[in-house]
């Protein structure tokens, strides 16, 4: 594995103490039964059952927390995706298995419900912001690894499909979270493969 892809398959949340991690999916408990607002540093504290200023302590700020659970979320919706997609030799059998991996996220409403749930805020807070920012540019950057590039010269092709497919994910989440029975996420992500057999000639059949 190259540096890149090790860089890319980090757990985020590896560095941390088992108390801040307890912290973390203590507020991802919350998050999911009682959506953004549940998440106040005593509530997350008593679900964690650490003392009181435990999220201050371990995280500086609640902002820095917060980014904390976001890279939680992703990198738990990510990563068997990633691990499945890069077993598979460059070409159309990797297209294949990032689409149905990219199929197989979107399904996962509840993580992108969570998720959904705190971006409004990350929007109005210039740390989240610029966190959120550099996830999305991981994101990116696991596309990209996923499609493989002829060289250099890809890069900027690569990268611009990466952003297309962030975007295709999250919107198609946002479409199948308020009409599940109205988006055919099947004939969706089969154009989806269609297109991006096009865009790499060496797919097609």
């Amino acid at each position: 594995m190259s540096p890149d892809q090790d860089r890319m398959t980090v757990d985020p949340t590896a560095q941390l103490s088992p108390t801040a991690r307890r912290l973390v999916a203590a507020a991802r408990t919350l998050l999911a039964r009682g959506g953004f607002e549940a998440l106040t540093v005593e509530g997350v504290a008593a679900e964690a059952g650490a003392y009181r200023d435990s999220v201050r302590y371990y995280f500086g700020s609640k902002a820095a927390f917060i980014a904390a659970v976001v890279d939680s979320l992703a990198h738990d919706q990510s990563m068997a995706t990633v691990a499945e997609t890069l077993a598979h030799p460059a070409g159309e059998e990797r297209v294949h298995a990032l689409v149905a991996g990219d199929r197989q996220l979107v399904e996962d409403r509840d993580s992108f419900r969570d998720f959904f749930a705190i971006f409004p805020h990350v929007l109005l807070d210039e740390e989240l912001r610029s966190r959120v920012a550099a996830l999305y540019d991981w994101y990116r950057d696991l596309y990209a690894a996923s499609m493989g590039g002829a060289g250099a010269e890809d890069d900027a092709r690569l990268r611009g499909l990466a952003s297309l497919m962030v975007a295709m994910a999250d919107g198609l989440a946002v479409q199948k979270l308020l009409d599940p029975d109205g988006v055919a996420l099947e004939f969706l992500f089969g154009l989806w493969e269609e297109i991006l057999r096009r865009a790499f000639p060496g797919t097609a059949e």
